[in-house]
C-alpha cells in the first residue's frame, strides 16, 4: 500500500487534522449551506417579484437573469432582422423595451460573432423557458468545471455548489460559467489530453478577451499540440461566421467595442467601475488619470502574468500552474465585472489539491499545532474564506456603492499566495 492511500485510511489526528479541525470543517460546511440557502432564497424572491411585475405591468423590476435578456432579444434580432441589426442600439434598446417592459434599463451587444451565432436559437422559447433551462445548463457546466479539482482538494460537494460566484452568475445571467469550464478544462488537460484542451481554448473565441494569455502558458510550456489545436479551431470558428455574415458583422462588432471602451470603461460611463473588482476602475474611481490607472493595472498585471509563465516554463506542479494561469487572466483584465469572479472557484480548489500543501486544504485549515507556521495558515484560512464570499461581496458593492469593491486588494492578495505556495516546498504529510 502506498503512502498516499495509506494515509487516507488513517484517523483524522494522525493526518495532521485534529478534533479541532474536523469541527471546523463541519462548522464551514453549515456555514456553506446557510449561505445557499439565503442565495435561493434571494433568487426566489427576485423571480416573484420580477413575474408579479410583468404581469401587471410594473416598471423597474429587472428580470431575473437581466444579461441573459440581451442574449434572448439578439436572438430574436438576428432571427428576424439580420444579424447586423442587433449592433444598432436604437433597434436593441425598443425591442427590450417591448420584450421587458417593467424593466427599462437596457443593454448593450459587446459579443463577437461566434457568440452571436451560438446564442441564435434562444429566442426560439419564450424567455422563462430559455433562462430556465440556461440555469439548469450551468449548474451542470459548473459541476463539470470543478469536478476534477473538487476531488483532489477533497472540499465538500455542499461548500463548492454554495459557492456565490456560480449563483451570481447565474443571476445576471451571464456566460462566465460556459468560459470556467473552457479555461478550466483548456488549462487542465493540455499535456493529458491536448486535442480536448485545444478545442476548449479555441472556443473561447465566444469571449476572447480571456484566450489571449492561453498561447503564452502553452509556448511556456512546450503544449504545442493543445496550441496547434487552439488556432485551428478558432480560425474555424471565425471562418465559418465570416461565411454566415461576412466582415460586416466582424467590423460592426470591432466598432462597437472601441466605443464601449471609450465611453464606459475609460469613462465610467453608467457607474460601471463600481462593479469592476479591478485596480484600473479603483484607480479610476478616486481621481486618477488614463495614463496613471492603467500603469497601476499593469503594476499589477504584468508581474502576474510574468510570474504565470515562469510556472508553466519551470514545470511547476498543475495545481498551481492553472491557479496561477487563471489568476494572472483575471488580473490582466481592466475592464472585468462581478459575475466573471466564478473563475475564483478553480484557483480556491486548486491550492487545496495534495501537492500544493496539506491535504486537508482550505476547508480544512492545518491545525497550528502541526503547522510550521501557524500564523501564516491561520491568515491563509482566512483569506481563503474571504475569497471565496468575494463574488457576493462584489455583487452587493455594485449595488451598495459606498462599500467599495474589496477583490481590488483580495484578487492580487490570492496571487500572492499562490507565489507564496511556490516558492516553498509542499507541507509534508505526518506520518
Amino acid at each position: 500500500m502506498n503512502r498516499q492511500t495509506a494515509s487516507s485510511k488513517l484517523p483524522l489526528a494522525r493526518r495532521g487534522v485534529s478534533t479541532g479541525g474536523a469541527a471546523l470543517a463541519r462548522g464551514v460546511e453549515f456555514a456553506a449551506g446557510a449561505v445557499m440557502l439565503l442565495q435561493w432564497l434571494a433568487l426566489g424572491a427576485w423571480a416573484y417579484s420580477w413575474l408579479t411585475s410583468e404581469a401587471q405591468g410594473t416598471a423597474g423590476m429587472p428580470p431575473l437573469g437581466h444579461d441573459f435578456r440581451v442574449y434572448w432579444t439578439v436572438s430574436w434580432i438576428t432571427t428576424h432582422l439580420g444579424a447586423l441589426a442587433a449592433f444598432d442600439t436604437a433597434t436593441l434598446g425598443a425591442l427590450q423595451h417591448q420584450f421587458f417592459p417593467a424593466y427599462t434599463e437596457t443593454g448593450r451587444w459587446l459579443y463577437p460573432p461566434t457568440y452571436q451565432w451560438l446564442i441564435q436559437p434562444l429566442s426560439a422559447m419564450p424567455y422563462r423557458w430559455a433562462y430556465g433551462v440556461y440555469a439548469s445548463v450551468s449548474v451542470a457546466l459548473y459541476a463539470a468545471a470543478v469536478w476534477h479539482w473538487r476531488s483532489q482538494a477533497r472540499w465538500p460537494w455542499l461548500v463548492v455548489m454554495a459557492f456565490p460566484g456560480l449563483w451570481i452568475a447565474m443571476m445576471a445571467g451571464q456566460n462566465s460559467v460556459v468560459t470556467l469550464l473552457l479555461m478550466t478544462v483548456a488549462l487542465s488537460c493540455s499535456a493529458s489530453r491536448p486535442l480536448l484542451a485545444g478545442v476548449c481554448g479555441g472556443l473561447l473565441v465566444i469571449k476572447p478577451q480571456f484566450a489571449v494569455l492561453l498561447p503564452l502558458w502553452w509556448v511556456c510550456g512546450r503544449q504545442w499540440r493543445a496550441l496547434l489545436t487552439m488556432l485551428l479551431t478558432g480560425g474555424v470558428c471565425c471562418a465559418l461566421t465570416l461565411a454566415w455574415e461576412g466582415w460586416s458583422l466582424w467590423g460592426a462588432f470591432f466598432t462597437s467595442v472601441s466605443k464601449f471602451n471609450a465611453e464606459v470603461v475609460q469613462q465610467g460611463g453608467g457607474g460601471i467601475w463600481h462593479a469592476m473588482p479591478t485596480i484600473f476602475a479603483f484607480a479610476r474611481l478616486h481621481g486618477a488619470t488614463l495614463p496613471a490607472a492603467y500603469a497601476l493595472y499593469g503594476a499589477v498585471a504584468v508581474p502576474s502574468i510574468l510570474f504565470a509563465a515562469w510556472l508553466w516554463a519551470t514545470g511547476a506542479s498543475l495545481s498551481l500552474s492553472v491557479a496561477a494561469a487563471i489568476m494572472a487572466t483575471l488580473l490582466s483584465q481592466p475592464y472585468l465585472l462581478y459575475y466573471e469572479l466564478v473563475w475564483l472557484i478553480v484557483p480556491l480548489l486548486c491550492l487545496g489539491a495534495p501537492n500544493v500543501g496539506d491535504r486537508a486544504s482550505a476547508i480544512r485549515p492545518p491545525d497550528p499545532a502541526c503547522s510550521s507556521d501557524g500564523l501564516s495558515a491561520w491568515l491563509g484560512g482566512r483569506l481563503l474564506a474571504a475569497i471565496w464570499l468575494l463574488p457576493l461581496q462584489a455583487y452587493l458593492a455594485a449595488l451598495w456603492t459606498p462599500m467599495g469593491q474589496w477583490g481590488v486588494v483580495l484578487l492580487p492578495a490570492l496571487m500572492l499566495m499562490i507565489v507564496c505556495r511556490a516558492r516553498r516546498p509542499a507541507l509534508s504529510m505526518p506520518a
